[in-house]
């Protein structure tokens, strides 16, 4: 499959919740895409808007939510333009989720087999006896021990690592082309962390998925992506290749999440903050969302939207200063501290 070839293209995607408060501007003109077989990071703080990109792209929003302008692009077809019945067949099958909580992603009341085999038989359409030996195949790929034995186990059974290698083993069981990972690590440890993210990037590869991977953990975006979008209060700031931005990022708001990355080679008693609190999206402010916590502010970033400027190799930033500013981060630090960690687990 080339690899230059577009899956995924959102388009200028607005997406609000209308809530008694007001109307919440979860993402504000999101525009970017993924491409065959390409692991993307989406990364930003909580509530900067990823986990709503994912939802919108699938088409499961709250009744309060709507996408009430943009285009979603899968394979050629605007995905708020299919029916109901037609995304059905697209959410599972084509695209497929990884939710973050595997604590209540999984009914307590149902074993393992029934909440795989179900799925799998619907779209892949093969009988009960056939899911069931694609259920056991697939557990086994991602480490769970004596599958056909657990198969049959409750979630209680299991720990919270191999709950989240069941979420894994679901979605990868019905062979999707596209996988959404929405922060997969939530609320396990650094070891399970680990064993977790190398199995999500083990099966990426091996299968040729392409991957959004939403996280706020840079160090994972570093090992895992080859593209990253950093969002910003319903927006993206910037976008490129992984280690370009890490390198040479543009963005006031990409260093400042960089530089509060913790390091084993800075001498600091205290970590690096991003003054201030992320933006409420009823009453966003104007101009660049950024500007009241970005100390290279100006007059014009409080009025006006910064437009995207694109430049090198499919790097794009949204910042009216992005040309002045010397924004360096030492890559080599945060590589020895992301090995540290792995060394550890």
């Amino acid at each position: 499959m080339a690899q230059n070839k577009k899956i995924l293209d959102l388009r200028n995607i607005y997406t609000y919740f209308y809530t008694e408060s007001g109307v919440v501007e979860a993402l504000d003109g999101v525009s970017f895409d993924v491409n065959y077989g390409e692991p993307v990071g989406i990364v930003g703080e909580s509530g900067c808007g990823k986990t709503v990109t994912a939802h919108s792209t699938l088409r499961i929003l709250p009744k309060n939510g709507k996408t009430v302008a943009g285009e979603i692009i899968y394979k050629g077809v605007n995905l708020l333009d299919l029916p109901d019945l037609q995304m059905r067949r697209i959410r599972g099958k084509e695209i497929a989720m990884i939710f973050q909580d595997p604590m209540t992603s999984l009914n307590p009341i149902f074993k393992i087999s029934d909440q795989m085999t179900e799925v799998i038989a619907l779209h892949r359409k093969c009988n009960k006896k056939e899911a069931l030996e694609i259920a056991i195949e697939t557990l086994d790929l991602v480490g769970i021990s004596e599958a056909e034995k657990r198969i049959t186990d409750y979630p209680h059974q299991f720990s919270g690592g191999m709950r989240q290698r069941i979420l894994i083993a679901r979605a990868l069981a019905l062979q999707p082309s596209l996988l959404i990972a929405d922060e997969p690590t939530t609320a396990l440890d650094v070891t399970i962390q680990a064993q977790v993210l190398e199995i999500i990037k083990e099966m990426q590869k091996k299968l040729g998925l392409a991957m959004m991977l939403i996280t706020h953990n840079l160090g994972v975006v570093a090992e895992t992506t080859k593209r990253v979008h950093i969002f910003y209060g319903g927006r993206v700031v910037e976008s490129g290749p992984t280690e370009e931005i890490f390198l040479d990022p543009k963005h006031p708001y990409t260093y400042a999440l960089f530089e509060s990355i913790p390091s084993l080679e800075k001498d600091k008693t205290r970590l690096e903050t991003i003054p201030g609190n992320v933006p409420r999206l009823i009453n966003p402010p104007k101009g660049c969302r950024f500007h009241p916590r970005c100390k290279y502010a100006t007059e014009v970033c409080s009025r006006v939207r910064p437009p995207e400027f694109k430049f090198g190799k499919g790097r794009r930033v949204a910042c009216h200063h992005f040309e002045e500013l010397d924004l360096h981060i030492d890559m080599e630090a945060i590589r020895e501290s992301r090995k540290a960690i792995k060394e550890e687990a």
